[in-house]
């Protein structure tokens, strides 16, 4: 089917029946029309190496793309740092989400709201603040309730590496944090 026909047919049919079309199309193609395919739509030689499912995933999924768009700038500024070894970015929690944490067996929920959180009848500013008054200890709120992962630096992992008896003494550390799972989940959160 030519690129205008195609066209032509998608402006007629709702985008679900024309996807499923276009992707049924792909499948049927032989690997040497999946290579024209790819050079007409990416305007490269596809991967030598590449096989006739590969480019037809490939191939699909720049279809989708194109279809129904692709990812949002914001998922993939995360996926890029995550791929970079960053951390990820500070989540946005939507007001009603639930924020669950088990602590010495009892079950806290903390509750989204729009002045901060609720956490027995109660507002408060700040995750962290909760998080006090549930273990009577100073914490991270947003790390007791599991929104941010406890990653050691760097450059204090390349300091206990050198030294036996620091690494000892620093996996003891950090395994007396990790040896009670947090056990936090998010309800709601989208």
């Amino acid at each position: 089917m030519a690129r205008d026909e195609t066209t032509k047919q998608r402006a007629s049919q709702p985008v679900a029946l024309y996807l499923d079309a276009e992707l049924a199309r792909i499948a049927s193609l032989t690997i040497d029309q999946l290579r024209d395919e790819w050079r007409e739509r990416i305007g490269l030689d596809p991967p030598p190496a590449l096989s006739k499912d590969l480019i037809a995933r490939v191939l699909s999924h720049r279809l989708q793309e194109e279809v129904v768009g692709g990812l949002p700038p914001r998922i993939r500024k995360a996926m890029v740092a995550l791929a970079q070894g960053d951390s990820l970015p500070i989540q946005r929690i939507k007001v009603g989400s639930v924020l669950v944490r088990e602590h010495e067996g009892k079950l806290h929920e903390a509750y989204v709201v729009p002045d901060g959180f609720s956490w027995q009848g109660k507002t408060y500013a700040s995750l962290s603040t909760i998080a006090r008054k549930i273990t009577g200890t100073k914490w991270n709120g947003p790390r007791f309730f599991g929104l941010r992962e406890d990653r050691p630096n760097q450059t204090e992992v390349e300091k206990v590496s050198l030294d036996p008896k620091v690494v000892q003494k620093g996996d003891q550390a950090r395994s007396s944090i990790r040896s009670r799972p947090s056990k936090a989940f998010i309800r709601g959160v989208q």
